[in-house]
């Protein structure tokens, strides 16, 4: 199914205000409900085995199945997923040939200047949108792209918008749908938690 992405954008803007769809600034825009969970024990960043990886796809799959059975969805509900390709200008570039692969259906969304620190230089992001389900056999090769750094900006949101799950290489910041949520998620997965003050 087609993501009405003009439909997406305003109810986008409508759930999260001025907070821009970059992965990484989730967690400064929406602080009181942040909370950070590691891909693997001891802080790990990287898969070194399928043991391993299979561990990180695990700690995904069911961070957002809890997210979803909270929201009064099936593990098998429909999600959002948001990927993401980068420009030094406005003009979008394609994103990685695995990512698009994976995300066939996927439409374009918007592109958003990140950085113009160097006006001659300036990077843009650039955002697809599609429909998917967490037990769809691509979603596991797409957060193993992600572990691998070979992708980035991946936002994963249930069709209400009421929670994001952004997956990097070594963990996931998740936006709940409220604090009292987050809280709930540190309380049950406080092994996956960092050991840093800043959660980071």
């Amino acid at each position: 199914m087609d993501v009405d992405v003009d439909d997406f954008g305003r109810r986008w803007t409508a759930a999260w205000g001025d907070c821009r769809p970059i992965s990484y600034e989730l967690r400064g825009c929406l602080a009181d409900r942040w909370v950070r969970f590691h891909s693997l024990p001891g802080s790990q960043r990287y898969g070194e085995s399928e043991e391993q990886y299979t561990e990180i796809l695990r700690r995904h799959v069911t961070v957002i199945a809890d997210l979803l059975q909270e929201d009064g969805e099936q593990d098998d509900a429909e999600l959002l997923v948001v990927t993401a390709s980068w420009s030094t200008g406005q003009a979008r570039t394609a994103r990685e040939a695995e990512v698009a692969e994976l995300t066939h259906g996927a439409r374009f969304w918007t592109s958003i200047l990140t950085d113009d620190s160097e006006p001659e230089e300036s990077t843009w992001t650039h955002l697809w949108a599609s429909v998917s389900k967490l037990s769809d056999s691509h979603m596991p090769a797409l957060f193993r792209l992600v572990a691998d750094d070979v992708t980035g900006g991946i936002i994963v949101t249930s069709p209400t918008l009421q929670w994001l799950y952004a997956p990097y290489d070594g963990g996931a910041d998740v936006i709940a749908a409220s604090s009292e949520q987050r809280d709930r998620l540190r309380r049950r997965y406080a092994e996956w938690l960092s050991a840093h003050p800043s959660g980071l």
